[in-house]
């Protein structure tokens, strides 16, 4: 890792910027319900942060679903866009990081395994829709978190090597990911579907408001 000042921030969306983790897990068993099944929240933790296909299949074998990857993606859009709807303000300290980040002239950019549409539904929820300089979603790469691959491409849109860059992330595929491209890795646990400190981040943090600005020149 690259000393700092870092010159740009790049953001997790779910469970960093807003606690939206909670609507994915419920529309999960909201589908799960149709077969008579309920995963827990310790049971759905290493999912979080990874593709929805390779999210189901890792369900449907641990609740052994009598329903193929493909069916369970398409029954699981609708009961998703209805949770993703229901109003979410973003987590404590969200607004006023990005305002003083901003004001510091420090390039922003969000990083997320979420499709295009659902970050259409979240962002605007929270107030935080227009506060980004680049945006990656699922899709936009070969290879989502934990390969690398999602925070270098953030990086490079931003115009910086993602070695200049602090990442903060939530859940153990997004932390992989950023510490695999090279990025100073702030680990956030606001909330309750966060990793447990992983061993190479940085700094772990309870709050966004503890986000430590030294890290970060002023642009």
């Amino acid at each position: 890792m690259s000393p700092p000042p870092y010159r740009a921030v790049i953001f997790d969306m779910d469970g960093v910027l807003t606690d939206s983790e909670p609507a994915f897990f419920a529309a999960v068993n909201d589908v799960l319900a149709r077969y008579g099944k309920r995963i827990t929240v310790d049971e759905y933790r290493p999912c979080i942060g990874t593709l929805t296909d390779e999210m189901w299949s890792r369900v449907r074998a641990l609740k052994d679903v009598p329903a193929t990857v493909d069916e369970l993606v398409e029954i699981y859009e609708e009961p998703l866009m209805r949770r993703l709807h229901e109003p979410r303000p973003p987590l404590p300290g969200a607004h006023e990081l990005i305002a003083t980040l901003q004001g510091r002239g420090v390039p922003l950019g969000m990083c997320t395994a979420s499709y295009q549409r659902w970050v259409d539904v979240i962002l605007p929820s929270a107030g935080i829709d227009h506060a980004f300089d680049a945006v990656v979603t699922a899709g936009m790469v070969g290879s989502t978190k934990p390969d690398p691959a999602p925070y270098v491409l953030a990086a490079s849109l931003l115009g910086v090597p993602a070695a200049a860059c602090v990442v903060v992330e939530d859940s153990t595929a997004g932390l992989t990911s950023a510490l695999r491209a090279g990025a100073y890795v702030v680990q956030l646990r606001a909330t309750d579907t966060a990793a447990p400190p992983m061993e190479g981040v940085g700094m772990v943090i309870e709050s966004l408001r503890d986000f430590p600005l030294a890290l970060v020149c002023e642009c």
